[in-house]
């Protein structure tokens, strides 16, 4: 059956009966995936728990819901509860899950643990990615990131499961040697774009250490041709060539290879800004121009824990002197028109045609203020100043024992509490704003 078949028989079963706690399960099950309002569907796990409190679908749906909800410690206790109740085929699914748990506390070691054990009992290719970035989260960069090749085999998993769909990691040419580690000295080496749009503005800047290893033409290729376009103009390369090939090189090696392969460790990363783009010529209608992202892609599955609703800015706009900018790509752009701030709050999106536009407008304003997306990478990047809002279960690279982050250093990074609570970082972003504001009022007396 399709997803709406499903979903059509399983409440039917419950116009028949709302306490059947297995249709309350398989129904939990299809309206989960939705990428918010996780708080909507907690109540249906909870009922369904409290139907059969002892059966391991229930427990393990509901676990799941306090995790998605953000209350860490409650789905924790759950999932130890489903370990003793989960037989052969559940274990290595449970196992899984206790490893999530602890990452989102930020317990990584446990973690990395948990993975490792669910791997052994069920050998599946992202047990072991999710492992690499417990690994990466304690900062164990070199490590964590050479654990992080089994990216390419999950790769190869997503691609079969997904009839055939490849992503970027598989996009290369038939018969491309992937570099190991061998002599590089007069070689032609393509550095191709992996992950996500974020990752590679990153990552490209050890591009240049292929240089140092000998490397004689370095070409680029990936599937955003104008994101490379941009890391061009930054960073020294032959040419770019297109994802489809053929290749005329020695080597390829993906963006998040270059660094462990290159033998970067923590301690060796700069965060010192790393390119540069010309203002874009918008109109400054502030003394203090903001530019504003709330939402990131919502394929991404972790997207629930790291984007949140336009209206979380509002408080900031009692502030005098300060002018904001919308940034934000896609459809979560109508969230300033249905809220009627078109005008307020101006909209560059249409001036955003490429990344290198971007580039140019973030470099145009004075501060950006955004979620956990590509757009704080290129801020910090450019060495803008940029605050960085993320919930308590955030992204590896964005230490929770810090406001800094090693990897720019214009960012500052505000942290939520508590899931979903963002008025503390509004407040706080507030106050930094303040601060910038009265700094310019007290040069231009």
């Amino acid at each position: 059956m399709s997803k709406v078949e499903k979903y059509r028989a399983y409440a039917a079963q419950l116009v028949r009966n709302p306490d059947d706690a297995t249709a309350l399960v398989n129904q939990f099950a299809v309206i989960s995936d939705k990428k918010e309002n996780g708080q909507y569907y907690l109540p249906l796990a909870k009922r369904a728990y409290e139907l059969a409190p002892n059966d391991i679908s229930p427990v393990f749906n509901y676990s799941s819901a306090l995790h998605r909800v953000g209350r860490f410690d409650e789905g924790l206790e759950l999932y130890k509860k489903a370990l003793k109740l989960a037989d052969a085929e559940w274990l290595p699914k449970v196992t899984h899950h206790m490893g999530i748990a602890y990452r989102a506390l930020g317990e990584n070691r446990k973690a990395a643990e948990w993975y490792q054990k669910a791997y052994d009992l069920d050998p599946n290719p992202q047990y072991l990615k999710d492992r690499a970035i417990s690994i990466l989260a304690q900062g164990r960069l070199k490590e964590g990131l050479e654990a992080f090749e089994i990216r390419r085999e999950v790769a190869v998993q997503k691609a079969h499961e997904n009839q055939g769909y490849l992503i970027s990691q598989q996009k290369l040419p038939e018969g491309v040697v992937h570099w190991q580690g061998e002599d590089l000295t007069g070689k032609t080496v393509v550095v191709y774009h992996e992950e996500g749009s974020g990752d590679f503005i990153q990552f490209c800047r050890f591009i240049p250490k292929l240089r140092e290893m000998g490397v004689a033409t370095i070409n680029l290729c990936g599937p955003v041709p104008n994101l490379l376009d941009l890391v061009a103009d930054n960073v020294r390369v032959n040419g770019i060539v297109p994802l489809s090939g053929p290749f005329e090189c020695d080597y390829v090696v993906g963006s998040m290879s270059l660094p462990w392969r290159c033998g970067v460790e923590l301690d060796h990363v700069q965060g010192s800004s790393y390119f540069k783009a010309e203002p874009a010529k918008i109109p400054r209608r502030g003394k203090l121009n903001v530019g504003l992202v709330w939402r990131g892609n919502p394929a991404y599955g972790m997207d629930v824990h790291r984007s949140m609703p336009f209206g979380e800015f509002c408080p900031l706009f009692d502030l005098p002197g300060v002018a904001f900018y919308s940034l934000q790509a896609g459809p979560p752009g109508l969230e300033v028109t249905n809220l009627g701030l078109d005008g307020f709050v101006a909209n560059l999106e249409p001036f955003a045609s490429t990344w290198r536009d971007t580039a140019r407008l973030i470099q145009a304003l004075d501060v950006v203020v955004t979620v956990d997306t590509a757009v704080a990478h290129l801020a910090g990047a450019l060495g803008k100043p940029v605050f960085i809002l993320v919930t308590n279960a955030s992204d590896w690279r964005w230490n929770r024992s810090s406001q800094r982050s090693i990897w720019y250093d214009s960012a500052r990074i505000i942290r939520q509490k508590k899931q979903d609570d963002w008025a503390p970082c509004i407040k706080a972003v507030r106050e930094e704003l303040k601060g910038m504001i009265s700094e310019r009022r007290v040069k231009a007396a």
